[in-house]
Order: C-alpha cells, then sequence, then structure tokens
C-alpha cells in the first residue's frame, strides 16, 4: 500500500480462507523505509490470538474491523508468521512494535492493512476498492478452474467409450473444443452453471451408447457361437437384434451431437447474422440448461418449472447464439432469486413456499413475446432503475459482475431492435419480458 502512495499503510495482506481444511492461505507484502520482504504460506489462525480474532471476524457479520496488536499478541503473531515464511525471521529485530490491522471481508476472504494505528478515510476506500476488485478477480479465476475440472471429467469418461462409440467420440471431440472456448470467453459470468447443465444434458444419450454397445459385443460372440455350430437361421435373428441395437446408437449419437452442436453454436463467436431459429425449441433449451447447471452447483436445490410455449410462433430470424444468453442470463437470475427466498429468514412467513419458474413464449400481432417469471425475492424499487446499468448488481461482492442484464438489454434492443422489461415487486417475484418484432422480414411461420 506504501508504494501506491498511502505511506500510514505498511502491510498489505489477503486472506482466502479454506472452511474444508479450516486453513487460510495468505499472500503478503511488507515495506520498513527500504526494505521489502513479500511471501505466501498456509497458515491455521486459531494457533495465535490474533489469528483467532481474525477467524471470529470472517465468521461474524462484520464487513471491516481494525484488530490492535501490541505487546505479547503482537509478538506471538510476528512470530509465528516467520515459522510460516522464513522471508520474515529478523525483518523486525528484537524490537516489534505494536500495529493495528485493518481487515475487510469478501465473499471467500479478507483483504488486510497494518498501520502504527487509526487509518484515514482515503486509506480506507483504497483498502475497500482494493478487495472488490480482488474478489470480483478470484471469483472469476475459481470458476475457470471448476470449468477446467469439468472439461476434464468429460474428458475422462469419453475416453472409455469402444469403438462402436464413433459417433459419441466425434462428439466428445467438440465439446472438448468447445469447452475451451468457454473457458477462455469472457462473455458469461454464468460460465460453470453452463457446462455443467451441457455435461447432464449429454449424460443420459451417452449412457445409451454405452449400454446398446456393451449389449452388441455380447450378441456378436453368441452369433460366432452359432455359426461355428452351423446354425445359421439362429445366427440370422442375431444380426436382426445388432441391426435395431445399431439404429439405437445412431439415435443417441445424433442426440448427443445435437446437444454440441446447440453448445458450439453458443459459445462460438457471434457473426451478427439472423437465421431462422425455433424459439421455443430455443428456451425449452435453455431452461434446463440453467436448471441442471444451478442442480449441478447446489445439489439441494429444486424448483418447480412451468412452461407455455406458444405453438403458432414458429421461427424467428434471430442471432440464436445471442437470444441464448439473454435466456441464460434471465433464467440463472431467476432460479438465483427462487433459492434465496428459500434460504433466508427473512421470507420465513413463507411456511409452504415452493421455488417455480415460469417460462412462456406467445405471439401477439407483430411482436413475439418470451416470459421468465420467478416467485423468488423480487427486485427493490429504489434500485429498479439501475438493473440494466454496467457493473450494477443486488448480488453479494463475489458472486456478480454486473454485466449480465446491462448486456442482456444490449442484445434485445440494439442487436434484435425488441424491448426487456420487467415487472416485479419485492418480496413477491419478477417477471422479464423479451419482445422481438415478427415482421414479415424477420418472421417464418
Amino acid at each position: 500500500m506504501g508504494c501506491l502512495g498511502v505511506e500510514e499503510l505498511e502491510t498489505s495482506s489477503i486472506y482466502i480462507h479454506d472452511e474444508t481444511t479450516q486453513k487460510t492461505e495468505c499472500w503478503y507484502a511488507i515495506q520498513q523505509e527500504k526494505k521489502l520482504v513479500s511471501d505466501h504460506m498456509t497458515i491455521d489462525l486459531s494457533d495465535t490470538v490474533v489469528g483467532r480474532q481474525m477467524l471470529q471476524f470472517y465468521h461474524s457479520d462484520k464487513n471491516e474491523i481494525s484488530i490492535i496488536m501490541k505487546g505479547a499478541a503482537r509478538k506471538e503473531w510476528i512470530n509465528f508468521c516467520a515459522d510460516n515464511s522464513k522471508l520474515l525471521e529478523g525483518f523486525y529485530g528484537d524490537d516489534i512494535p505494536d500495529r493495528t490491522y485493518h481487515l475487510y471481508k469478501f465473499s471467500n476472504g479478507y483483504m488486510g492493512a497494518a498501520s502504527p494505528g487509526d487509518i484515514s478515510t482515503e486509506s480506507w476506500d483504497l483498502l475497500k476498492r482494493a478487495a472488490r476488485v480482488f474478489a470480483l478477480a478470484y471469483t472469476r479465476f475459481s470458476d475457470l478452474q471448476k470449468a477446467e475440472s469439468q472439461a476434464e471429467q468429460a474428458r475422462q469418461h469419453l475416453i472409455q467409450l469402444q469403438v462402436e462409440k464413433n459417433r459419441a467420440e466425434s462428439a466428445f471431440t467438440e465439446l472438448q473444443s468447445t469447452q475451451q472456448q468457454l473457458i477462455q470467453s469472457e462473455k458469461m459470468a454464468s460460465l460453470g452453471e453452463l457446462t455443467a447443465g451441457i455435461a447432464h444434458e449429454i449424460q443420459n444419450p451417452l449412457n445409451f451408447v454405452n449400454n446398446f454397445s456393451e449389449v452388441n459385443l455380447e450378441l456378436i460372440d453368441e452369433m460366432k457361437t452359432e455359426l461355428k455350430q452351423g446354425n445359421t437361421s439362429d445366427a440370422l435373428e442375431i444380426t436382426d437384434i445388432l441391426g435395431q441395437n445399431l439404429q439405437k446408437i445412431a439415435h443417441h449419437g445424433k442426440r448427443a451431437d445435437g446437444i454440441v452442436k446447440g453448445m458450439l453454436q453458443h459459445s462460438s463467436k457471434s457473426s451478427g447474422s439472423k437465421e431462422p431459429v425455433d424459439i421455443n425449441a430455443l428456451v425449452d433449451e435453455y431452461l434446463r440448461l440453467s436448471y441442471h447447471g444451478f442442480r449441478a452447483k447446489d445439489k439441494s436445490f429444486n424448483a418447480i418449472m412451468e412452461t407455455y410455449f406458444d405453438s403458432s410462433i414458429g421461427k424467428v430470424n434471430v442471432v440464436g447464439q445471442e437470444i441464448g444468453r439473454v435466456l441464460l442470463n434471465l433464467l440463472n437470475n431467476a432460479f438465483y432469486s427462487v433459492n434465496e427466498k428459500k434460504k433466508h429468514s427473512q421470507y420465513a412467513q413463507w411456511q409452504n413456499y415452493e421455488p417455480r419458474v415460469y417460462v412462456s413464449t406467445e405471439k401477439q400481432g407483430d411482436h413475439i413475446l418470451i416470459k421468465v417469471k420467478d416467485n423468488g425475492t423480487g427486485i427493490p424499487e429504489k434500485v429498479l432503475q439501475k438493473i440494466y446499468q454496467p457493473f450494477f448488481t443486488t448480488k453479494p461482492t463475489g458472486e456478480g459482475t454486473g454485466l449480465g442484464l446491462s448486456l442482456s438489454y444490449d442484445i434485445i434492443t440494439k442487436g434484435h431492435g425488441g424491448e426487456l422489461k420487467v415487472e416485479t415487486k419485492e418480496g413477491e417475484g419478477s417477471i422479464f419480458i423479451i419482445q422481438l418484432t415478427a415482421s414479415k422480414n424477420n418472421y417464418e411461420s
């Protein structure tokens, strides 16, 4: 912090706490006069008085705290840090000065800075801004790690398929390529949820391919036995069964191939060209992707999903990838909202509350309406006018980038000449309405 011109902040530290191991990762930098020391260490905060104060703060409702470190507690903390980071040995000499540790919390930990005493408002503001920026960067880093892990799991699963699964193996190659594109892409804040939804959707057809392939191997061995024994008629019956099974393998292989192609289309760089798209199929596909993606993240989550699709809509000329991104954002927000309402105490008056998301399409004159409705927390009136502003979010720090609705609004209004409207009541839920023009130039019945 001193390098940034705020001399009263001598030490800068970042702490990431792991609830599973109860260990804390710490990155620090200390500047004193002309000496600068920086290092990383893994520590158990419960081993020291100061550390226990940090843990108590981390598990509290407070966002910031100043911990006074002096006397024996200060010496214990410095010696403890020196035991875990050899660069600190002898840094202060025999005279260890008292300091005050100022901490500001974010979703996975907190950022700290030490000073001789109280710090100015300017220093607090700098510490808070730095913590918020780091929280966003750390969240994106964690999402990418999860996506890479999911990609590796999918790769290991598909490698086990045998020769008869040629179509499924082709689907895997495309899926792997698409996942790499998604990992590198910064188009979506919900990257992990999308990948998890795709993994769930592709699991079923791959299971069918796997099962029928194993059955065919057994039938081939049986057919060879019949032929050796001269039972030609029995062997021919087996070939009929093999043919039926191969048709089923081809059917489910095509299903897996279709899922991957949809993912490829979603994640690829948009050409901006509008093409005829089955709106009902697109909405249904992204509803399932969003739901299963959310469940992959939280196994306890459940929600009732209701749909109504107007069959008279047909195909509409839109940029399918872009509309898909809008749908995924709105649906992710809907599931997030009902989940928050389910688990937070301020909504305890709904003893029999059931999370519910309703999605519909409708043709009204020259317009196509797509509605995403939830019975979640709703949006407070005081922030309703800000929801389409870039980087504005009602979610806690680290859980949202504030770009989803802003990008969705631009895609619908600027990219498609439509409207994105919202109706909401705090505590009762929200309805987001996508309105697209169904003129002769962009509508195909």
